[in-house]
């Protein structure tokens, strides 16, 4: 019996520009602007996200005290800034008065600077009083939080807001000026086989070897570790192990990710990651040349550090959809855009007196069912985030991806467009004249939030085109703010980390717009790793892909085989609610396809087509290869 003949491909691949390493994702605390990737100069500590109601609220005096213990070790003994959601008149630290207390530009939080010199090691007491108030979430431990009603003498940490009836923590964050103990950015997937490929086809991959090395600057007390692991397809991972002993392995899987962890023993000093470095002998079964790829799309493979939580197809997603005819709401649109901006009118002019708390004087949560019911009248409070509600869960019954903003006293919402294979902003609830609803334009391409920031930034609001669904459109130099929402709430923005709030109110808040944003279940965007636009949240980035990832997109992965004009073809996605793989081949109908199937090409130019569908019927991106047979 002959043995099967086997080829060995040397691969390399290195990562140290900043283009290649904002591809990697990341945990907070990594800075990727300086000539390599370092930590962040900036810890927040913080015992609770906020999770609250607006009135849950203590109110201070001379007698009545509130106590936040932060508990700090010798590496957080320098300056920092505490934000509170309240406004209280005194704060001693440590026994020492801290001043002067002063309140966050256009939001509910107030700020005082702490010098280190007022810190100390183990547990620090922060002391409130004086007058003001503060908020408190409900919750059991960690238990760093008391009220005192006989001015400090004595304290109760588990009696505190309305009446007592709270055993929780006072909405206090401690920000230092100092790097984190550790933070870590983490590879893509790496296809070995792919690097390995010719003509856009991969080899038979049987097995590799690998040597994965790090360049990296690590002052004393600094250290740099490079780890990775490994999976036969991509899903099931190994555990995490230390590169070296990966690269002592002969006969490694296809799949292999790596994670650079960086750490800072006395929070002074930062290590640098300038470079990392694969080196792979790729082994794969000889292939007959078959086909070759003369041109393919690309799509977009941008993954977010964070997780996102999707409506799925439930019960009251459908009621949604039947009650209120939604399908009937977007007949005869013949693109995505068009759908969205029907859709949206149509969720503003549900309520066309916005802004009037109605009967019950009672702000609704993010549902749009519950909504729905109480806006007309109206018996409830309907404003930009109850719009923004609106478009986001009706078109999630319509089976498209979308997700709230928050911008500066501002909420829109933002939409995944397959058409145009990116997020798109709708500003549903932007005036009380519902004939505003709009979103906007840059040479005819609509913009998200972070575009139309870095124009605004720019100076180049004139270049906008603001697109309403009945007037003509205008550019954004000439909006009126006392007319719709002005280009200056773009100063910061927010966005939700999931939009299934039909399924469950939580992680979050019950109120958030009324009144001020406290909940810390957004990722708020900012142009550098330490937070400048909003310090009081605890989750921030700079990273766009972390706001900005790809969904929907099909990849597809040819893999030669041993039969002449044969190829097997691997499909994957991200798809949320995904049902199927669609393909066709040149000009052939589409059919329902396996992830992994073979194609015969023909020795002419051919083109094979796949895309994504999803449980309500959405086709995801086309992505288009073509294919010349081998001469």
């Amino acid at each position: 019996m002959s043995r099967r003949k086997v080829e060995t491909t040397s691969v390399r691949r290195t990562w140290s520009s900043p283009e290649d390493f904002e591809a990697c994702t990341r945990r907070r605390g990594i800075d990727n602007r300086a000539r390599g990737v370092r930590l962040a100069r900036t810890v927040m500590h913080q015992d609770e996200r906020g999770m609250t109601h607006r009135e849950n609220r203590q109110a201070l005096s001379d007698q009545v005290h509130a106590l936040k213990e932060f508990v700090l070790q010798p590496a957080d003994l320098v300056d920092g800034r505490l934000y509170v959601f309240g406004d209280p008149a005194r704060l001693e630290v440590n026994g020492q008065r801290v001043k002067p207390i002063r309140r966050l530009p256009s939001t509910g939080w107030s700020v005082v600077r702490v010098p280190a010199q007022a810190l100390r090691r183990g547990v620090n007491q922060f002391v409130f009083s004086g007058g003001g108030e503060m908020l408190v979430e409900e919750s059991m431990c960690p238990n760093h939080s008391a009220l005192s009603t006989d001015g400090g003498a004595t304290w109760n940490f588990r009696a505190m807001g309305p009446q007592g009836m709270n055993d929780g923590e006072f909405l206090a964050r401690l920000r230092l000026e100092r790097y984190p103990v550790t933070a870590d950015v983490t590879s893509p997937p790496i296809d070995l086989a792919a690097l390995a490929a010719e003509d856009g086809i991969c080899p038979r991959f049987e097995s590799a070897t690998v040597d994965l090395t790090c360049q990296a600057d690590a002052p004393k007390g600094c250290h740099v570790c490079l780890e990775a692991r490994t999976s036969p397809d991509g899903q099931r991972w190994s555990a995490w192990a230390d590169a070296a002993k990966i690269g002592r392995q002969r006969q490694l899987p296809r799949f292999l990710q790596w994670c650079a962890v960086l750490g800072s023993e006395d929070g002074r000093t930062t290590p640098m990651l300038r470079e990392v470095s694969l080196e792979a002998e790729v082994r794969s079964a000889a292939s007959v040349p078959v086909v070759r790829v003369v041109a393919a799309d690309e799509p977009a493979d941008v993954l977010s550090s964070y997780r996102f939580a999707y409506q799925g197809p439930t019960d009251r997603l459908t009621r949604l959809r039947e009650q209120y005819g939604l399908d009937d709401v977007v007949a005869g649109c013949a693109t995505e855009m068009e759908r969205f901006v029907a859709l949206r009118d149509w969720c503003r002019h549900t309520a066309p007196k916005g802004w009037d708390s109605g009967r019950t004087d009672w702000c609704p949560p993010f549902d749009a069912l519950v909504i729905l019911e109480t806006n007309q009248d109206p018996r409830a409070l309907c404003m930009c985030t109850h719009y923004t509600t609106l478009m986001v869960e009706t078109a999630a019954a319509l089976g498209h991806v979308g997700r709230h903003v928050i911008l500066d006293h501002h909420c829109v919402a933002e939409l995944w467009c397959n058409d145009l294979r990116k997020w798109v902003l709708m500003d549903t609830g932007n005036s009380e004249d519902p004939e505003r609803n709009c979103h906007f334009e840059h040479e005819g391409v609509p913009l998200n939030a972070l575009e139309i920031r870095r124009l605004w930034q720019q100076d180049r609001t004139r270049e906008i085109q603001v697109v309403y669904p009945r007037r003509r459109p205008v550019t954004g130099d000439t909006l009126k703010p006392q007319e719709q929402c002005s280009f200056e709430g773009y100063r910061r923005f927010g966005a939700a980390q999931r939009n299934n709030f039909l399924d469950t109110p939580f992680p979050g808040e019950l109120t958030h717009g009324w009144g001020d944003y406290f909940c810390d279940v957004y990722l708020w965007w900012e142009d550098e790793a330490v937070p400048r636009a909003s310090p009081e949240y605890g989750l921030t980035s700079d990273r766009p892909g972390d706001y900005y990832w790809s969904v929907n997109e099909t990849h597809v992965t040819l893999l030669a085989t041993d039969r002449p004009g044969v190829v097997a073809v691997e499909l994957r996605t991200h798809t949320p609610n995904f049902e199927a793989f669609e393909a066709r081949t040149g000009d052939g109908d589409w059919r329902d396809a396996d992830a992994c199937f073979e194609w015969t090409a023909s020795g002419d130019e051919s083109a094979i087509e796949a895309c994504s569908r999803n449980s309500f019927g959405i086709r995801g991106p086309v992505t288009r290869l073509v294919l010349s047979g081998a001469g």
